[in-house]
Order: C-alpha cells, then structure tokens, then sequence
C-alpha cells in the first residue's frame, strides 16, 4: 500500500538492493570502501533511524567541473546515497505517472538518445524548430512548489517528510532567487531554492517539477511536436510564428514555477539546431565540435596514463568504450575512425 511507502524504503531488503545499485562503478572509492567492508552495519543503522523518523542527511563534499560549462557539484556521502537510491526506487513509479510521454530524462528505456531519436525524426518533417533550456535550473528550483507537488504525488506523510528533509538540505550558498510578476521588493529572498547537482533524488525532483511546462505545451497549447530532456525543451512548426507565440507562452508557464528561461529564438531546421551534444542539421546528426574537442583531449590524457597501470587502462577502454557508443547515434563512422587513428588504435588507412 502507498501509506506504508516508507516501511518499503527503510526495509533492509531494500536498502541493501540500493546500496548495491550506489557502490556500482564506483567500489574502489574510499568512502565507497568503507561502507561496503560493514554493509551490514550501516544498513541496520539506516534502517533503524528511516524507520524512527531520526535520519538526517550528512554533509555533502563540493567541488566545481568546467566540463562542458562551469558548475557546482554536491555529492552526498555514500550512506545518503544509499537512502536516494532506495527512495528514487520507490516514488519513482508514482513520479513518473504526472509526464507526458515526450519528457525522456530519469526514465526506464528512454533518456538521451531516445531523445534524439526523436528530434530528429521530426526534424525531417517541420520547417522551424525551438529550443528552450532554463537559467541556473537546478539553483533555481522553488521547495515550496517542488515538496506541493510531491504531496500530490505521494499520500505517504512520512516519505513526504523524508523527501523534505533531504529537499531542506540543499546547500543555499548556490541558489538562485529571481523576482517576478506579482512579487513585492522581498519576496524572493523569502523562499528557498536550489537542488544539488549530483544526487539522484535532485534528478527525479527536477523533471517531475517542470511537469506542469509539458501539459501546459501539449494539453493546453496542442504542441504536437513537443519533447523536453531535463531543463531542455525542443519545439518544432511549419510556421515561425506559431513557433514565437508558443515560445512566450512556455516562458509565462516557466513563470508560474518561479523559473528563467535563457534568451531563445526561433531558426529553421535547415540552419541546424543543437540538442544534447548534437547538431541536427537535414539528413544528418553531427557531434558538436566542442564535445569532439573535450572528448579528444580526454582520451589522449587517459590513454598516456595507460601504460602505468592495469586500473588506467581499463579507465580508458571504459572512457573510449562510452565514448565511441554515445557518437555511434549520429552519423560519425568519420569521426570515430579518426579518433582511434589520432589514439593509435587503428593504423593509417584502416578501417574501424
């Protein structure tokens, strides 16, 4: 029964799958180590303090990427992740039940790629197209209206209480507050804000929270070729127009969950758009030049380091192997045999 949700994710079954799921990839980890060397131990003291509403969530260690754009990571400590890995398992489902059936971030059997199988398939069948992406959107996403949402979803008052908790947690060094209509000079510096980069349970918040943007697109404005991938929202029309007006319609929504959209405009399909790391341009799909170049300047860093050890190597097969199948969805046979040629891996005039 839903009511009894928590007793699922404090059980020791459950958080002894998601423990499993947390440490995969990542077990060589100190912080990973250790928990997994008395498992035992730390799933009973995780399922006795879920279980007594006495669990907090630790501090997370913060640290700045630049790849492909600056951003702020928070990543949890492990125990933490066990419990999001075990929550995400449970609520996920009743999540999942409020997106439409074009939102394709944190779902089983769609994600990038469907994303862009899609895209492009109806790049081949509309003249204009639209691109949309939020300013600072994890920094900037309201708790109020995000833990509103999840009592909607969840009829369990202590997984609500444990969804707010670690909600209540998010560093507010990183958060975005912005005015808008209707606000008076103080308004924004009265509301929380900001999920952190990172953590599973940020991921699934965030795309059931700009749910109401797609049914607002497809329920009430009829955008027939519609799809978001997280903060991303692709739009496609015969007529520039109807592109522009949809466009500021989405923005006002976008208001309404107290977010900013970057500044957009619409272009024809024939000039190219550019998704997810990709540019679909007509008949074709190319990687973005700045990925190749990011990916290139990796590998060679990676593959220099092999020859000292076992554990580089097979950091840079992993790294070679994610690569490879992730430019295999655009039209790059080119560009990958280039890359094992610029790595060594395939002599001149050979073929992949």
């Amino acid at each position: 029964m839903v009511e009894d949700l928590l007793h699922r994710i404090a059980s020791v079954t459950e958080l002894w799958s998601a423990a499993r799921r947390a440490a995969r990839g990542k077990r060589g980890r100190a912080s990973v180590a250790r928990t997994l060397f008395d498992l035992e131990g730390a799933v009973l003291r995780l399922h006795q303090e879920l279980g007594a509403g006495a669990w907090v969530p630790g501090r997370a260690s913060r640290h700045e990427v630049s790849d492909p754009k600056k951003r702020v990571i928070h990543a949890a400590p492990f125990e933490d992740r066990i419990v999001h890995q075990s929550l995400c398992a449970a609520i996920g489902p009743l999540l999942d039940r409020h997106l439409i059936a074009h939102t394709y971030a944190c779902r089983v059997g769609l994600g990038t790629h469907a994303a862009l199988r899609q895209a492009r398939l109806w790049a081949g069948h509309y003249r204009f197209a639209l691109h949309l992406d939020v300013t600072k959107f994890f920094p900037s996403i309201d708790h109020e209206i995000l833990i509103g949402q999840l009592r909607h979803d969840v009829s369990c008052a202590r997984t609500i209480e444990l969804c707010a908790r670690i909600i209540s947690a998010s560093p507010e060094e990183d958060s975005r507050r912005w005015h808008f209509p209707g606000d008076d000079l103080f308004a924004p510096l009265a509301r929380r804000t900001g999920l952190p980069i990172g953590n599973l349970t940020s991921q699934h918040f965030a795309n059931r929270y700009l749910s109401p943007i797609d049914h607002r697109a497809k329920d009430r404005l009829r955008i027939r070729a519609y799809l978001r991938y997280m903060d991303d929202m692709l739009l496609f029309a015969e007529e520039r127009a109807q592109l522009e007006d949809w466009g500021h319609a989405i923005e006002q929504a976008c208001w309404r969950q107290r977010l900013r959209l970057h500044r957009w405009q619409v272009v024809p399909v024939r000039q190219g758009i550019t998704f997810l790391g990709f540019r679909l341009v007509p008949g074709q799909v190319r990687v973005k030049r700045a990925s190749v170049l990011r990916a290139r300047k990796r590998l060679k860093v990676l593959v220099a380091e092999a020859a000292e050890s076992p554990e580089a190597w097979e950091r840079f097969v992993a790294s070679l192997r994610s690569t490879l199948a992730h430019w295999s969805h655009g039209d790059t046979w080119r560009l990958r045999t280039e890359l094992l040629r610029e790595l060594g891996m395939l002599p001149e005039g050979g073929e992949e």
